[in-house]
């Protein structure tokens, strides 16, 4: 017969996880790094090991959950004719994460206001990891499906009026899956970018 011992969560992880509680419950700037290693039951020294500041914390764990956040994300070839409703899979599949990681998401609104990390370091985790979007964009523009504008602008705004639509449902959950108001929120953020 064997056992299974459930083995504790690696001291990193554990860290990562409280930050996110905390973050999420009292503000980046409110939390320190000492009530962060108080809470996850390590010395403030663990989380020095593992992050050389508040700021590096706050970035790594802001990459992982845009990585999670990207793997759900259903990639598939781009076609002319299906592209508007290729992308609204992947916004509904966005809005589902959303509401299924609510946690997470509201990190992630927070990290939009948190100054020590720059708004080019930002851009480059939401490039790196949605560079699919530019790519649709891109293509839609070639197609003369998507309107000629500033591809850092658009990608500014479709991030945008994610935030904005995520948020909404969160806080009104009987919402959520109402398809009136999800194909709403999708049509408000194609039109805003077709011709």
């Amino acid at each position: 017969m064997s056992v299974t011992i459930n083995q504790p969560k690696n001291k990193k992880q554990q860290l990562l996880d409280t930050a996110l509680a905390l973050f999420v419950n009292q503000g980046i700037y409110a939390t320190s790094t000492a009530s962060i290693a108080k809470t996850a039951g390590v010395a403030t020294g663990t989380l020095f090991h593992h992050f050389p500041s508040k700021d590096a914390l706050v970035l790594e764990l802001y990459k992982n959950i845009k990585q999670e956040f990207a793997l759900q994300i259903a990639p598939f070839e781009l076609d002319a004719t299906r592209l508007e409703q290729q992308a609204k899979v992947i916004w509904q599949q966005a809005i589902d994460w959303a509401l299924a990681n609510a946690e997470q998401q509201q990190f992630c609104l927070l990290v939009m206001q948190y100054q020590p990390l720059s708004a080019n370091t930002k851009a480059q985790i939401f490039a790196d990891e949605f560079g699919f979007l530019k790519e649709i964009m891109l293509f839609g523009q070639q197609h003369q499906l998507i309107a000629n504008y500033p591809i850092e602008l658009m990608l500014e705004s479709a991030h945008g009026q994610f935030l904005t639509s995520s948020q909404f449902f969160i806080n009104n959950t009987e919402l959520a899956q109402d398809a009136k108001y999800r194909e709403a929120a999708f049509n408000l953020f194609w039109q805003s970018f077709t011709r």
